[in-house]
């Protein structure tokens, strides 16, 4: 959940100090979705599913020692 604070901090970080359009106006999409579907956003990481049913979720990769 920490992480979608630092993605949006990120963001604002990034609009304010792109000094051309393109970097002030790159975020907007990450930040709409952000406005718009915070709960897919929770979904995918508290219950590792998807509501809308279109992304593969899988498990963690097992990593063997």
């Amino acid at each position: 959940m920490d992480d979608l604070e630092l993605l949006e901090d990120l963001c604002s970080t990034v609009k304010e100090a792109s000094l051309c359009g393109l970097g002030q106006t790159a975020p907007n999409p990450v930040l709409s979705t952000l406005k718009y579907f915070r709960e897919e956003y929770m979904e995918h990481i508290q219950h590792k599913r998807c509501p809308a049913g279109v992304c593969k979720i899988e498990a963690p990769a097992e990593v063997l020692a």
